[in-house]
C-alpha cells in the first residue's frame, strides 16, 4: 500500500475519537437526552471513527481504486459528509417545527377570539 498507508498517529485520533464518541453517546442515551434518531447517526459515526485502524487495508483500497485520492481523506470526506447529512436533517427537523409553531399560533388566535366573544356574550348577560 505504500504512501496510501494512513498515519499511525492518523488511525490513533480516529479510535480515540471513535471511543469518545461512542461513550458520550451511550451516556446521552442512558440519560434519554437523545432521540434515537440522533443516537442512530451519532453512533454510525462512532463506528466509523472506531473501524478506521481495524479495516484501514479496506478503507486504503477503496480510497486507492475507487476514489483516487490517499486514504486519509476518506476520513474527512466521510466526516464531512456526515456533518451535512446532519446539518440536512436539523433543517428538517426545524422546518417541521417552524410549520408546528405556525400552527399553534393560528390555535391560539381562533382560541383567543373564542374566549373574547364568550367574555363579551358573558358581560352583555351580566348587564341585562
Amino acid at each position: 500500500t505504500g504512501n496510501y498507508q494512513m498515519s499511525a498517529k492518523l488511525q490513533i485520533v480516529s479510535f480515540v475519537l471513535g471511543v469518545f464518541f461512542t461513550l458520550t453517546i451511550v451516556y446521552v442515551i442512558r440519560k434519554r437526552k437523545l432521540s434515537p434518531v440522533y443516537s442512530i447517526l451519532w453512533l454510525f459515526l462512532s463506528i466509523f471513527l472506531l473501524s478506521v485502524p481495524l479495516f484501514e487495508d479496506f478503507y486504503v483500497y477503496l480510497s486507492r481504486n475507487y476514489f483516487g485520492f490517499f486514504a486519509e481523506h476518506i476520513i474527512y470526506i466521510t466526516v464531512i459528509g456526515f456533518l451535512l447529512l446532519y446539518i440536512l436533517f436539523l433543517s428538517s427537523r426545524i422546518v417541521r417545527i417552524n410549520d408546528e409553531t405556525r400552527q399553534l399560533i393560528s390555535y391560539t388566535s381562533i382560541l383567543e377570539k373564542k374566549i373574547r366573544d364568550i367574555e363579551n356574550k358573558l358581560f352583555e348577560h351580566l348587564n341585562e
